[in-house]
């Protein structure tokens, strides 16, 4: 049962050593498509400012024409579902928002306040790190467990019969 536990705490090491190690390298991918959503959401801003409102391309919002992107909708309010730190300037005129997934990103217009973080240091200013920082404590944690629970050399695995 000792084997069983020490093998079981192993892979739970190698599983959030692999997460905490794997999440860094594609943070500056995820930061490069943040960069292109606000580049889209300048351009739903600038259409909107020339225009009076956005294309009918899609009901309720507006795609790029370029690509599939997000759907970007176009609101006088902060969205509900938009993060509650995330507060426009008293000059903006409105506010662009699109679904993520599992969150709705928000941009205000004029003043280019954003809920999307475009670096690696806005990720892990944003939760990332403390994720990570908790992902390599498991991985020690459970790597400490499966070397406590190793067996020991010369141990035998059965235990020997006395008055054979």
């Amino acid at each position: 049962m000792r084997i069983i536990f020490c093998l079981l705490l192993g892979l739970v090491a190698v599983f959030f050593a692999f997460v905490g190690g794997t999440i860094p390298l594609m943070l500056p991918s995820q930061a490069a498509k943040d960069r292109a959503y606000y580049q889209q959401f300048k351009t739903a801003a600038a259409y909107i400012d020339n225009n009076g409102q956005l294309p009918a391309n899609e009901p309720g919002g507006w795609r790029n024409t370029g690509d599939v992107g997000p759907l970007i909708r176009s609101s006088t309010e902060i969205p509900n579902d938009c993060d509650p730190s995330f507060k426009k300037a008293p000059a903006d005129r409105l506010i662009l928002s699109f679904w993520r997934g599992e969150w709705t990103e928000c941009y205000a217009y004029p003043s280019a306040r954003t809920t999307l973080p475009m670096s690696v240091q806005a990720y892990l200013l944003s939760g990332v790190g403390m994720n990570l920082v908790i992902y390599w404590l498991l991985a020690a944690a459970a790597a400490w467990g499966a070397i406590r629970l190793r067996p020991r050399r010369g141990a035998s695995v059965l235990s020997p019969l006395s008055g054979s």
